[in-house]
C-alpha cells in the first residue's frame, strides 16, 4: 500500500488506453514505417504494463527495483518477489454492503496477453526499433504486421476488464478492479478504477483465489 497511488495507477491506465488506440490505427498499415510505429507503441504500453505492477507491488521489491526501469529486469524481479503481480482479467461484481465480500469473476486467459506473450513481443518489437542490419538476415515485416495486430488485440482483452490483489497492511489484501473501454469514440465510456476490501489475510490465500477463481 506504501508504494500504490491510485491516482497514478489511473494516470497510466489512461496513457495505456491512449496509446492503444495509437497503436490501433497505425496497425492498419503494411507500410514499414507504420508497422515501426505500431511496434514503438506496443513496446511503450508492455512497459506501462510493467510500471502497474511495481506500483501494485512496491512493498515486495527494494528501492533500486522499483526504480528499475528495464521491462526484463523488473518482471524477473517480481517472478523472484511474488507469485501474483500481473493483471487478473476478471470482473468483479459488488458486495450488497460494507461488510459484504466481493465476487471475483476469470474471464479466462486464452484471448489475453500472458506473460509469455509479453516477453515475446516486448523482445520483437525492439528488433523492429533498430535500423535493418545490413549484413544480416531481413526481418519478416510481414509476420511483424500480423504479430502486432494480435498483440494489441490481447492487450485490450488484458486490461479492458482486469484485477490486481493490493496487500493493503500486514496480513491484510484487497483488490482493485478496473474497467476501461477501448472504443475510439466520443461515446466511449470513462476507465474507473474501484478498491474492494475482501477477508483476505494471506498471499497464500490471494494465490489460491487467482487460481480458482472463487473469493
Amino acid at each position: 500500500m506504501k508504494y500504490l497511488s491510485e491516482e497514478k495507477y489511473s494516470n497510466i491506465i489512461t496513457e495505456i488506453r491512449d496509446r492503444v488506440l495509437s497503436a490501433d490505427i497505425f496497425s492498419n498499415e503494411k507500410n514499414r514505417i507504420f508497422i515501426e510505429c505500431t511496434s514503438l507503441q506496443i513496446r511503450k504500453i508492455l512497459e506501462l504494463i510493467a510500471y502497474l505492477s511495481i506500483l501494485a507491488n512496491g512493498d515486495k521489491l527494494n528501492s533500486d527495483e522499483r526504480s528499475d526501469y528495464h521491462v526484463k529486469k523488473i518482471v524477473e524481479n517480481l517472478n523472484k518477489k511474488t507469485t501474483i503481480f500481473y493483471p487478473f482479467p476478471s470482473r468483479i461484481i459488488a458486495p450488497d454492503n460494507s461488510n459484504g465480500q466481493p465476487v471475483l469473476i476469470p474471464l479466462g486467459n486464452k484471448s489475453s496477453l500472458s506473460q509469455k506473450d509479453f516477453a515475446e513481443a516486448y523482445q520483437l518489437c525492439g528488433k523492429v526499433l533498430h535500423a535493418q542490419h545490413p549484413l544480416k538476415p531481413d526481418l519478416d515485416i510481414e509476420l511483424v504486421f500480423s504479430k502486432n495486430k494480435a498483440t494489441i488485440s490481447k492487450i485490450k482483452q488484458l486490461i479492458q476488464n482486469h484485477t490486481v490483489g493490493i496487500k493493503r497492511a500486514e496480513n491484510q489484501y484487497s483488490f482493485l478492479y478496473v474497467e476501461v473501454d477501448f472504443t475510439n469514440s466520443e461515446q466511449a465510456k470513462p476507465s474507473t478504477i474501484k478498491a474492494y476490501n475482501s477477508h483476505i489475510y494471506s498471499e497464500q490465500q490471494l494465490i489460491d483465489i487467482f487460481n480458482n477463481g472463487e473469493v
